[in-house]
């Protein structure tokens, strides 16, 4: 049946419409105007030097230059971590040669004090094979004004014969802003007498004695002297100076 067609019953006209059919007509001319749109675009866009597949194919050359890079730049990132690694141990390994090279120097050190230790037994440098001290310290004790005193006798090897005696300390100080001299007795706690260290040997003794300073006092000098039955008495003084145990 034709659009609009119509049909006569006496007087009365009675039209039949088709309303679907404008409505695809109008969907039908916007779809052609967007088509149309979008080819003149991309006919405008073609006649400027434009190209779909140029910027594809440009883009994936973007994409893969992109790739690369990332790949690239986890490589370096890789390198430097190890780099560090390899520096950190590096660094490990020459504070291990350094502390090394310390303990043999002390080694080295301690040794050649050895050596003129035992040398000045055999054969003394002034070479008088006499008694002499050869060696004394002042060594920090357990706690406060605790120290102690550490000697070494010695006599030349060409002195075969035990030699004995005894040694007196008296240590020199101020208290009360007043000059003190100290016996031995008056700075040991026990109560045996203590005025004098007792010795005897042939090459050499090592003699230690624990003191306890008096309260107040300040100790400035020791005083030693070695006395012996058949030999002069031998007299040093030593300033009051505290080393670390070796």
């Amino acid at each position: 049946m034709a659009e609009n067609a119509s049909m006569r019953t006496g007087h009365l006209v009675v039209r039949y419409h088709a309303p679907w059919r404008r409505r695809t007509f109008a969907v039908g001319m916007v779809l052609g105007l967007i088509v149309l749109v979008f080819g003149v675009f991309e006919w405008g866009r073609y006649s400027s030097g434009f190209s779909k597949v140029a910027e594809m194919q440009h883009r994936g050359e973007l994409t893969a230059t992109i790739e690369r890079l990332e790949k690239e730049n986890e490589t370096l990132r890789q390198a430097v971590a190890s780099a560090e690694l390899a520096r950190d141990v590096d660094r490990k390994a020459y504070a291990d040669v350094e502390k090394n090279l310390a303990d043999l120097q002390a080694q080295v050190l301690k040794h050649r004090e050895e050596l003129t230790f035992y040398r000045g037994i055999v054969s003394p440098e002034d070479g008088i094979g006499g008694l002499r001290i050869q060696r004394f310290q002042i060594l920090p004790g357990a706690g406060d004004q605790q120290y102690r005193l550490r000697l070494v006798l010695v006599q030349s090897m060409r002195q075969d014969a035990f030699v004995s005696g005894s040694v007196n300390v008296e240590i020199e100080g101020v208290q009360d802003n007043k000059p003190l001299q100290l016996a031995l007795s008056q700075a040991v706690r026990e109560a045996n007498d203590h005025s004098q260290l007792p010795f005897k040997f042939r090459y050499f003794q090592n003699i230690e004695q624990d003191i306890v300073l008096p309260s107040g006092f300040e100790p400035r000098a020791v005083n030693i002297e070695v006395r012996t039955a058949k030999l002069a008495p031998v007299r040093e003084s030593y300033p009051w100076q505290v080393q670390s145990e070796s």
